[in-house]
């Protein structure tokens, strides 16, 4: 094959030398046993063997290919105009043809010509056919020749369900799995029109994970879905909205038949549903299949860009931006980059994040969800308690305020917090370092309240700025500061905030 598909010389040299010059020695409790040349052939795992195991399948691709056109070979009725025969991913094979035994001999001779030029076979113990329409005596006659089994719809192809028929919630579960355990829901995503309550399922199953780190979570979530799957600017989290996402990507596929593309499944597409129409024009019948119906449902979704110039021909597609768009966007919340900076611990970055949404679970919020609980702050005993009590005008919240500004020399307000670190002018440093102590503040603040309430116990007000400043300095000490200006440096030093690393 490297010959005939004229790879050069030099390359040719190296390939073989790499199979046959390769040697082996088995272990066996531990010892190595044995020392032997491979001759021929790589190891299991080497990666140099899909690649060279890739070239080997293109001679049973040409093999088919040549036996189809040659002799009287029916191609199946949906695969007829564009000579397809089969399809194939590394040792997986499919196979189509019109049901009748003498294209199956056609196939199983083509197989035997590949097996005797390189030593594979096929596992008849491992193989099915699939059939539709084919008369019960004619299934017989092509499965006492071919020595296969009968296989029944639906059937995995790599990792997917293969099937006719629209998928059932059964068939999704696989599809549900794989998104918990892995990231490959957007493999899935890309390929698949997901419906809206597999996506549904999808999202509590994230939902559940995000407040409970489990797929269990039967409260009230703090946060709607809708605002976590905002932009950080916009005040969410970053998270993808999956509905969305799974058009953006369907529009990949959209864009590909809009232009064309060389590419089977799209040439197969323009044979079988639009016959020569124009994809951004076409209308699908009543009579096309579940999925069909539903790209061109995201087809008209996404008509507005093409009409503005956002998609064409000339300009390649982007699912970022195509989910951007399919989106919309929302106003930027100010806080954003206050709360969003490498300064401020994580942990400290999700209360804040709630503190900004007016989330935390406060006893008049527990009231309002129907709690038979008293309503006095858990740390003053002396107000209800909500948010704005608890950060602005509770004696120990403001106190531990008190104490931090005293130990910083910063004149950190009781009130408007947020709105003291976003607008004050001063260095990128100096702002990310005194967010860190407000939103490090705010979190202990709201650490001691729920310590109150399951331990009954309080650490003094200074005690708690004091450590409120140790988690910064332990946070400046693990960054490395390369460059700084002078008024930066003095800063952090006035602040005993520099540590010198050696």
């Amino acid at each position: 094959m490297l010959d005939e598909l004229l790879f050069p010389e030099e390359f040719k040299t190296m390939v073989m030398q790499c199979i046959s010059t390769a040697s082996f020695s088995l272990s066996l409790n531990g010892d190595l046993f044995g020392y032997f040349h491979g001759k021929r052939g790589l190891r299991q795992g080497d990666p140099l063997s899909p690649l060279l195991f890739t070239l080997s399948m293109e001679y049973l691709t040409r093999t088919l290919k040549y036996a189809a056109n040659k002799f009287a070979f029916n191609f199946h009725p949906l695969c007829k105009e564009l000579n397809l025969a089969n399809l194939m991913f590394a040792d997986d094979v499919l196979l189509f043809s019109r049901g009748d035994a003498q294209s199956m001999m056609i196939l199983l001779k083509s197989f035997s010509t590949f097996s005797n030029a390189s030593g594979l076979k096929v596992s008849a113990t491992k193989s099915t056919s699939h059939f539709q329409g084919v008369p019960d005596h004619i299934k017989h006659d092509i499965l006492r020749v071919s020595g296969f089994v009968e296989g029944q719809l639906p059937f995995q192809y790599l990792g997917m369900p293969i099937q006719t028929t629209r998928m059932k919630k059964t068939d999704w579960r696989l599809v549900l799995v794989k998104a918990v355990m892995s990231s490959l829901h957007s493999y899935w995503a890309s390929m698949f029109v997901i419906p809206k309550g597999i996506i549904s399922r999808i999202e509590a199953t994230c939902r559940n994970f995000l407040w409970d780190s489990s797929t269990e979570y039967r409260r009230v979530p703090m946060v709607a879905w809708e605002k976590i799957c905002r932009t950080k600017e916009e005040g969410g989290l970053g998270l993808k909205d999956q509905g969305i996402m799974n058009k953006a990507m369907i529009g990949r596929l959209v864009h590909w038949i809009a232009i064309k593309k060389d590419s089977l499944w799209v040439k197969w597409v323009q044979k079988n549903y639009l016959k020569g129409r124009e994809c951004l024009e076409y209308t699908p019948s009543n009579s096309s299949s579940w999925v069909w119906s539903r790209i061109c449902k995201v087809k008209e979704e996404m008509l507005p860009g093409y009409a503005t110039g956002l998609w064409s021909a000339q300009s390649e597609y982007s699912t970022k931006d195509c989910y951007e768009w399919l989106k919309g966007s929302n106003p930027k919340m100010a806080w954003y980059k206050c709360l969003w900076n490498d300064h401020v611990i994580p942990k400290h970055q999700f209360t804040g994040w709630l503190v900004a949404h007016g989330a935390l679970r406060t006893r008049d919020k527990l009231i309002g969800y129907g709690l038979d609980i008293e309503d006095q702050c858990l740390l003053c005993a002396q107000e209800t308690e909500c948010i704005e009590h608890i950060l602005c005008e509770c004696i120990y919240s403001k106190r531990v305020i008190q104490a931090l500004s005293q130990k910083m020399r910063i004149n950190f307000p009781v009130n408007d917090m947020i709105v003291w670190c976003t607008q004050r002018t001063r260095s990128m440093l100096q702002k990310g370092m005194q967010a860190a102590m407000m939103w490090g503040v705010i979190y202990h603040i709201w650490h001691q309240r729920n310590r109150s309430n399951m331990e009954g116990m309080l650490l003094r007000p200074k005690r708690l700025a004091e450590q409120v400043i140790d988690e910064v300095k332990a946070r400046v000490r693990g960054r490395d500061y390369k460059v700084l200006t002078k008024t930066d440096l003095d800063w952090l030093r006035q602040k005993d905030l520099y540590v010198l690393n050696d």
